[in-house]
């Protein structure tokens, strides 16, 4: 696994923010892609939140992610879901909106079984 909790905490945050909510403030540096120059290229700036941080401003941070990013859907009609988001893999360096919403779901699930498998060892 090798990363923290908070780590993986920052990460699902940092990707919803980049990638539901196509925010492109240089302050990314949990993605996971920092050999990208791309993603290189979103962290130029301190990031807001760091992983050594207290738990209650990670989990703030997180949270406060998350509500924008239900708000935004909450207020999104058909053509608010077109167009193309960051993609770090995809040599263009852009993916569908709504193909990139699907696999955010699944990146989210995916971190969650990480968190419980750490927090069970």
């Amino acid at each position: 696994m090798g990363h923290s909790p908070a780590w993986h905490a920052l990460h699902i945050a940092e990707w919803l923010r980049l990638m539901v909510l196509d925010d492109r403030t240089p302050t990314y540096h949990h993605l996971g892609w920092e050999d990208n120059a791309r993603v290189q290229a979103l962290g130029t700036q301190p990031a807001p939140v760091g992983e050594t941080d207290p738990r209650e401003l990670i989990l703030a941070a997180l949270n406060d992610t998350g509500a924008q990013v239900v708000a935004w859907l909450e207020q999104a009609d058909d053509s608010a879901l077109d167009g193309e988001v960051f993609s770090a893999a995809t040599p263009g360096g852009t993916r569908p909106r709504r193909l990139a919403l699907g696999m955010q779901l699944r990146h989210v699930g995916y971190h969650r079984g990480q968190l419980n498998l750490l927090l069970k060892s």
